[in-house]
């Protein structure tokens, strides 16, 4: 296990601020009891043998918290990547879920009020007016579905309740950005509530892109689209920031059932993102990810979303024991992206594509909860998604024959020496930089003019290529929990999937093929929780996770299925909550067989899928907060993570990636935090400070040394004012207050055909925001 037993040993005593979050956010001087729903029935943490972590809705909103990758600060061993709305990328004790294909299942549920929405294109979602988020590690089939093969996130929005509520919040930052959230909850009579949420953020990229500018390689401030159509492109930034997100939901409390309605949209038109080439730099500055880009179709680079969502849940209690819960979603997402695959102002291969998807899906849970010795549910659920995504290529033939015939000759040349990025090899980076600078080379003329004229050039557009899914999963749960002895309680379930799953390709709207297959499978849960005293319960919690098989349906080829993953997932840990101290931690191991992996086709952009063998893992994390008083509250908390390919992983094949680390797998991940409050004069003062660590990182499973991201601290730090007599409150603050540069994502497509892209981190942000609670 490399250095993790040493490490566990070095961090023996470790710190998080995880139970803060999950706590009421007033400055008072004991710990609050955390009531969660992750075992489908109200309980106290301490009663769930599970590892996991709780955010509140006060902590989101104080830390001004709105995107879901933010929650990578708070929450060791979990990192997300959410640079773009059409592919998040969720990673949960080193493994990944980021595929981009519209047949694979994802590895980590994602959960909004209930709703699964792991999809891709919809998982990314505005956090605001939410009550709290439920983060669970290992698998979790009986309490999360098909996709918990490796943790789940739970995002469980405010509901309405019966009395009159209003707030808003108004900020600006030195990134020009601006943000509104605001929102009222009325009281419509002793039957119906309404409440009503929503948030607007705009703000500027971070990053500069130079293209179709007068000292680009592009001057003419042209372009051709995927259409054909030559378009104005001057101008645009990357990285930046633009959604439009509105909920309204309304509540019927009758004496014995409830009815929730709930009807939400969301619109973002997204700047680009700064995928900056590392081998070509812009034509007026260097390959620095840092500084600004020349992504050659300039300000046509961006994603539209515009997703739709209607739900409804309907709670019936038939006496104080049993109840049942009946839900139905239907969601609508229409998603659009242009994107530079090559990093570069040169035509190699730019790309649209169409990601549009509608989802649907109902269910029922009966839930008894006797107070007595048994508790448990029983459920069903349906869903059914429907997705087509069509991609095209715009290429300069001229730049693209001679780049693809070069790369070629290359791999011959120097077969020790690969230059995808997803293929290992023993290369040392110099090696590597030396072979790519040949291959760039091919491109340039002597005098460093590009072989072809952006400006004058012919665009050869290449598509459409159609990938088509439609997939439909049907499920049966039960699960229940017996108390053997008044400290001893035994959780045993079992999920039942069958699953229809349909592939469709279609290239040059000529050569197609389809496949359907159907699948099923069993997955258990078994736990056991031991409650020591009032404060203080040990737990184990054994599940079996899965990721579903693919269907791959070619059309120069047969129709091939990938074998469903499959993974033994082990906790062990104590939790333990008092007055003023809170303490957990987890001993965690994993075991996994025909481990999916993959990679894009650079020539169709397709997602191909393949196994690469077994592996383990294994990890620790832990928590503590501790109060002092009711002005002072402090905390930490720690991740360690040993994960490794397996040895016996395929070799000779395009992966071999025995004894390499797993991608965005940190072996050691922790924060800081500390909160302070000041009274005087009738003026309130509240300092708060949060550092977050995170050791080295590989972007990509080969573990090549070019795509990596050294260690890092990120600090950020607020102070609020307020006056007892107002509802007014106004905060500075300042994030990555070092201004720390780091990067989130490396390799990407363009590393699958030779020539690496970069995407730079957030740099500094200061900025003013104006709080209004009534």
């Amino acid at each position: 296990m490399r250095n993790l037993t040493t490490l566990i040993f070095s961090f023996s005593i470790s710190f998080s601020f995880i139970s803060i979050t999950a706590n009421a956010q007033t400055q008072d001087s004991v710990i609050e009891e955390i009531t969660v729903t992750a075992q489908q029935r109200e309980q106290s943490i301490l009663d769930v043998p599970v590892t996991m972590d709780v955010i509140s809705g006060d902590f989101l909103d104080r830390t001004s918290t709105t995107e879901l990758d933010d929650l990578s600060r708070f929450l060791p061993n979990v990192v997300i990547q959410e640079q773009g709305v059409s592919l998040p990328s969720f990673n949960i004790r080193g493994i990944t879920d980021d595929s981009a294909s519209v047949t694979t299942t994802p590895r980590i549920s994602v959960y909004q009020d209930g709703i699964d929405i792991s999809k891709k294109t919809v998982s990314s979602v505005g956090l605001f007016d939410v009550e709290r988020i439920e983060v669970l590690k290992g698998a979790q089939p009986t309490l999360f579905g098909a996709a918990a093969a490796n943790g789940a996130v739970s995002i469980i929005s405010a509901q309405p309740e019966d009395e009159f509520d209003a707030s808003a919040r108004f900020s600006a930052n030195s990134l020009d950005g601006e943000e509104f959230r605001g929102m009222v909850n009325v009281p419509i009579n002793d039957v119906f509530a309404l409440r009503l949420a929503g948030m607007i953020r705009e703000q500027d990229g971070t990053i500069d892109n130079l293209a179709c500018g007068p000292d680009s390689y592009n001057p003419s401030g042209f372009i051709t689209d995927h259409n054909g159509v030559s378009r104005s492109c001057g101008g645009g930034d990357l990285n930046g920031v633009s959604v439009e997100s509105f909920r309204a939901t309304l509540k019927a409390d009758f004496d014995d059932t409830s009815i929730l309605l709930r009807a939400a949209v969301e619109t973002n038109e997204q700047p680009g993102i700064s995928f900056k080439s590392g081998s070509i730099a812009p034509r007026s500055g260097d390959t620095n990810p840092f500084s600004d880009a020349e992504l050659g179709l300039g300000s046509l680079i961006g994603i539209d979303r515009d997703l739709e969502s209607f739900d409804f849940a309907i709670v019936h209690s038939f006496n104080d024991n049993l109840e049942l819960t009946v839900d139905g979603f239907v969601k609508d997402v229409d998603l659009a992206e242009y994107f530079d695959a090559d990093g570069t102002g040169l035509r190699i291969q730019d790309a649209f594509f169409e990601n549009n998807a509608e989802l649907s899906g109902f269910g029922a849970r009966l839930v008894y909860t006797s107070g007595d010795k048994f508790e448990g549910f029983i459920g069903y659920s349906s869903t059914q998604d429907e997705s087509i995504l069509p991609f095209v290529q715009m290429v300069d033939p001229v730049l693209s024959d001679a780049f693809t015939a070069r790369r070629a000759e290359l791999e011959v040349q120097f077969p020790n020496i690969p230059l995808d990025n997803d293929v290992r090899t023993s290369a040392s980076i110099a090696e590597t930089q030396a072979v790519r600078q040949m291959l760039v080379d091919v491109l340039f003329n002597d005098d460093g003019t590009p072989i072809s004229d952006p400006a004058t050039s012919v665009t050869n557009i290449n598509g459409p290529f159609v990938f088509e899914g439609d997939l439909e999963i049907n499920s049966f749960v039960v699960e229940g929990s017996y108390l053997l002895t008044d400290q001893l309680t035994l959780t045993a379930g079992v999920r039942y999937i069958d699953e229809t799953r349909f592939s469709k390709d279609t290239f040059f709207g000529t050569f197609t093929a389809s496949a359907e297959r159907d699948f099923s499978d069993t997955l258990p849960r078994v736990a056991l929780n031991y409650a020591y005293n009032d404060n203080l319960s040990l737990y184990f919690n054994y599940a079996e996770g899965r990721r579903s098989p693919v269907v791959d349906a070619n059309p120069f080829g047969t129709t091939s299925v990938v074998a469903a993953e499959t993974v033994d997932s082990y906790d062990i840990g104590f939790k333990y909550y008092g007055s003023q101290l809170s303490f957990t931690a987890a001993l965690f191991a994993y075991t996994y067989q025909n481990f999916q992996e993959s990679f894009t086709d650079f020539q169709t952009f397709e997602s191909v899928t393949v196994t690469v063998g077994d592996s383990d893992m294994y990890g620790f994390e832990s928590s503590v907060d501790y109060i002092f008083d009711d002005s002072l509250r402090v905390g930490a908390n720690l991740g360690l993570l040993d994960a490794e390919f397996a040895n016996n992983t395929e070799t000779g094949a395009r992966f071999d990636y025995g004894g390499n680390t797993f991608r965005l797998a940190p072996e050691v991940s922790g924060a800081l935090f500390l909160n302070k409050s000041f009274a005087f004069n009738g003026y309130d003062l509240e300092f708060e400070l949060i550092s977050s660590f995170q050791s080295d990182i590989f972007f990509d499973s080969s573990n090549r040394p070019e795509l990596a991201q050294d260690d890092y601290w990120i600090t950020d730090v607020a102070i609020k004012f307020g006056d007892d007599d107002s509802f007014w409150r106004v905060e500075l603050y300042a994030d990555n207050i070092f201004d720390e540069e780091y990067l989130i994502d490396a390799g990407n497509t363009g590393g699958g055909f030779g020539i690496p892209t970069f995407v730079a981190g957030m740099p500094f942000i200061a900025g003013v925001r104006l709080y209004a609670d009534y």
